[in-house]
């Protein structure tokens, strides 16, 4: 496999009006996969997080993906934020209630999906990244995801 990495800091789910997605998506044939984790920072980078405003954003892209994508797309539904200090759990609930909710877009339109909530990824001291040993984990939670459900 070639892997092109696309990872940002601070990165959220873009809008589909931007560009930035819709060009990534249209230089894919349908021998490529291309994997989507997002969503963290949409609720993260602000004191009053709104998941609604995530699952839009998600809905849009799914939707645009479904009509117009020839590559395989495979959501990745984030790991929730661990709650570090009190003022923590309000983004450690939100999270819960969007990684739901974009599992449900994604059966919505049949795109595969995978749960990384439910990886046992192991958080760095932040509560919001993985550890060493949590990208070992999400790795391995991966690859058996591809291997049993997801390649078409």
């Amino acid at each position: 496999f070639d892997v092109i990495e696309e990872g940002m800091n601070g990165r959220q789910l873009p809008s589909i009006e931007s560009g930035y997605l819709t060009n990534l998506l249209t230089d894919l044939s349908a021998e490529d996969i291309f994997v989507m984790m997002l969503g963290t920072n949409d609720i993260l980078l602000t004191y009053n997080p709104n998941v609604e405003l995530a699952v839009t954003k998600l809905d849009r892209i799914l939707s645009y993906v479904k009509e117009n994508c020839k590559a395989q797309f495979i959501l990745i539904a984030p790991p929730y934020i661990k709650v570090m200090e009190p003022e923590m759990q309000r983004y450690h609930n939100c999270c819960i209630e969007m990684n739901q909710r974009f599992l449900e877009l994604a059966k919505q339109y049949d795109i595969p999906a995978i749960n990384a909530s439910e990886c046992n990824i192991e958080m760095g001291s932040d509560g919001v990244h993985f550890s060493i040993e949590g990208h070992r984990r999400f790795a391995e939670c991966f690859i058996k995801s591809l291997e049993k459900n997801l390649i078409r």
